[in-house]
């Protein structure tokens, strides 16, 4: 039976948030991962964290990932909008709650408009946050074959971001997480994209405006299943086969 571990990178300056990345690799790809994710970060940074973890047991394989689509807008209002009304028609979230966490993802979630380095939970019925000192990470994720998975995007014309955020809103929707918005703190990169297991994974752009610093995740979750859902995405091992193109 085969080794397995995580290993997982963070790379911040002056406490703001930087770069990261999530894998799972056998012990034959560990050194060359550890160094790859080192390598990772393309801005200047002062702190830099790799963390290796063995797993326990062999991770969990999913056989395909949500599907995967792509809107393109001329602006940044009319994706808002597109988002908040299929939210509301398709998943019952409320437009004005899905507009009011877009408008606070790019102008700063955090305290005095920081970023934060993970995900807020928000109650889908009642708006509550219900993690608002404590911002969640989904961990523990990566594909089966990653090289073969990232030839096959770069070939439709998506990122090496795309292969990432992919496979973590899969294992977010297996996981429980109802629907989930996300904008790239990235300043050169306005695509974001929001997923549920309805909808699938959606890139959208633009979701914010050229130069903007700010972004963040918002995983909507009902309080009741608060608990179960964070305890997957912090505990549950997976690898995703083929992505759905």
């Amino acid at each position: 039976m085969k080794t397995f571990y995580s290993v997982r990178m963070r790379a911040a300056s002056g406490g703001r948030h930087v770069s990261g990345q999530e894998r799972i690799v056998t012990e034959d790809l560990l050194e060359e991962t550890i160094l790859e994710l080192h390598r990772r970060p393309k801005g200047e940074w002062d702190f830099q964290s790799i963390k290796v973890e063995k797993l326990s047991s062999p991770p969990e394989v999913v056989e395909r990932s949500l599907p995967l689509k792509d809107h393109r807008f001329s602006c940044v209002p009319l994706a808002h909008s597109f988002v908040s009304a299929l939210f509301e028609e398709k998943l019952g979230i409320d437009r004005s709650l899905v507009r009011r966490w877009l408008a606070k993802l790019t102008s700063g979630v955090g305290p005095g408009g920081q970023n934060l380095p993970g995900a807020l939970l928000v109650d889908p019925q009642t708006g509550e946050v219900l993690n608002g000192g404590n911002p969640v990470r989904t961990i523990l994720f990566d594909w089966l074959d990653r090289p073969r998975v990232k030839r096959l995007l770069l070939q439709r014309g998506f990122t090496e971001r795309t292969l990432d955020a992919l496979a973590l809103a899969t294992k977010n929707a297996l996981c429980g997480v109802e629907a989930e918005l996300c904008v790239s703190d990235d300043p050169d990169y306005t695509t974001g994209y929001a997923a549920s297991p309805e909808l699938g994974y959606l890139r959208v752009a633009p979701m914010k405006e050229k130069k903007s610093p700010f972004g963040g995740r918002v995983y909507f979750v009902r309080k009741e299943n608060a608990r179960r859902v964070v305890e997957c995405l912090r505990k549950r091992a997976v690898l995703i086969g083929e992505p759905n193109l």
